[in-house]
């Protein structure tokens, strides 16, 4: 009777340890930034975009930073099919803003080869389009 209690014991305690064996697994936090040629349109204005900086943390949340002549930030939320995968696809978190993307990685899984945005924001009714490509 005694050995049945050590291993309903044993059981349970491995049991409750895979939660936190599989959550060591998720998605890692990623800063990744880039200069290179782009650009951004605001309705009918056009701007140069010069470099990226995005953040991707670990709860899935995205910070884009598009440097122009103006600085633009952009929530997001972020997501990809597999940890090996090099796109990553982007959604906008504002509640004003409405649309997401792509960004693309390079091989090394750090740096920025390339982001795609298209988001209508609510408010002004103007269309943000971002088409960015590292060196």
């Amino acid at each position: 009777m005694l050995q049945r209690k050590v291993i309903a014991i044993c059981v349970c305690a491995f049991l409750l340890t895979l939660p936190g064996i599989a959550g060591g697994q998720e998605q890692k936090s990623i800063i990744a930034s880039a200069s290179g040629a782009g650009t951004l349109r605001l309705g009918k204005e056009k701007f140069k975009v010069h470099a990226v900086v995005v953040k991707l943390l670990e709860d899935g949340k995205a910070e884009i930073n598009l440097i122009t002549d103006i600085t633009i930030f952009i929530a997001a939320a972020w997501s990809r099919k597999d940890a090996a995968s090099r796109t990553i696809d982007l959604t906008t978190t504002d509640t004003k803003m409405e649309g997401g993307g792509q960004l693309s990685l390079r091989d090394d899984g750090k740096s920025i080869a390339g982001l795609k945005l298209e988001v209508f924001n609510r408010i002004s009714g103007k269309t943000v389009t971002v088409d960015f490509v590292a060196k």
